[in-house]
């Protein structure tokens, strides 16, 4: 989640700022709640959005994109297969390979706990749904809320 990846060169570096620079910051002011999030044109200058430290070429979260290979697929996999518990966090779970992990948890016998605003194509699987804002759902479900 704090991964920041070079769209040119291969570094990659962790950052725990928020936001990643001011240019950001001012469009996460603009948005009133995360339903406006995609419906307002957001028209920052390059030179304000975030950089490679090595090479200079733009900088991108460092997630899985669509169409777009997971790193350390083989270890994820290593990882789920011996998981006895999977928090599916704001998703459809409808894009694979991700998709498919609590699945693979449940079929082992662990547990699902599914945490979205709305109902989801995987909630079916699920021990526990939760719905609701993740960022009030999830740590009360843990305990950690404030």
């Amino acid at each position: 989640l704090f991964d920041v990846k070079c769209t040119a060169c291969d570094h990659y570096e962790k950052d725990f700022n928020s936001p990643l620079c001011p240019a950001l910051g001012a469009t996460d002011a603009a948005l009133g709640d995360y339903h406006d999030a995609g419906s307002k044109e957001n028209d920052i200058p390059l030179a304000e959005l975030p950089h490679c430290p090595t090479c200079g070429a733009l900088a991108r979260p460092g997630v899985v994109w669509f169409d777009e290979k997971p790193l350390r697929l083989d270890d994820i996999n290593s990882i789920v297969y011996k998981a006895d518990l999977c928090l599916v966090v704001g998703t459809s779970s409808t894009v694979y390979p991700a998709a498919g992990y609590a699945y693979r948890v449940k079929r082992h016998n662990g547990v699902v706990a599914v945490f979205n605003l709305e109902p989801s194509h995987g909630d079916n699987l699920a021990d526990f749904v939760f719905l609701g804002r993740c960022e009030v759902e999830l740590p009360h479900a843990l305990g950690v809320s404030q």
